[in-house]
């Protein structure tokens, strides 16, 4: 697999990596409860974390560990979230995504269109044959967040540990190559 780092746009929301001048944004949009209650992100949250997430976006994309995107609004270049492959499993040619959205966008199917624009880039462009997506039992939206992008729900499993502290169990949520319509096979349009 070679990753190299892209943007991927459905004319709603950009999806590109992360900037030095999204350090403040992140940081502001981490201190909701919501988002440390349901994600592995530190907390209590500290604009450092936000400076070491950013920083290491670019080393990530490079050796292939993960590949993190901010959501930003198409127009205004806005801080909408954050989309990525959390965990890439090259030589089982499966991957991980996972999500955050601030609390003004959630509702609006920002975080529905970023994770299919995900699917489509990791099961399309990639070649991967199985992208996962995983959410606390108790997460319900996230759990229609992953039925709207076409997600197959596979069950609940033990939480993988960087959410240990935080989450005992996880619905597994699942897409596959075949399972993806042919017409999303296409990338996102690149920008």
């Amino acid at each position: 697999m070679a990753l190299s780092s892209i943007r991927l746009t459905d004319g709603v929301v950009t999806l590109r990596p992360p900037e030095p001048d999204d350090v403040d944004a992140v940081f502001a949009a981490c201190q909701d409860p919501t988002i440390a209650r349901f994600t592995a992100i530190p907390s209590p949250y500290q604009r450092a974390h936000a400076a070491d997430w950013v920083g290491s976006a670019s080393r990530a994309w490079r050796t292939e560990a993960a590949a993190p995107f901010v959501i930003v609004d198409a127009g205004s270049d806005a801080l909408l979230g954050s989309v990525g492959l959390v965990e890439i499993r090259a030589d089982r040619s499966s991957a991980e995504v996972g999500y955050w959205v601030v609390e003004h966008a959630r509702g609006r199917g920002v975080a529905p269109g970023a994770v299919r624009m995900v699917a489509r880039w990791v099961l399309g462009d990639l070649g991967f044959a199985r992208l996962e997506l995983q959410a606390d039992v108790r997460n319900h939206p996230s759990h229609r967040v992953a039925e709207k992008a076409g997600f197959r729900r596979e069950g609940e499993v033990p939480a993988p540990v960087r959410f240990r502290a935080r989450l005992e169990r996880v619905v597994m949520f699942a897409l596959t190559r075949d399972e993806l319509p042919a017409d999303q096979l296409a990338a996102p349009t690149t920008g």
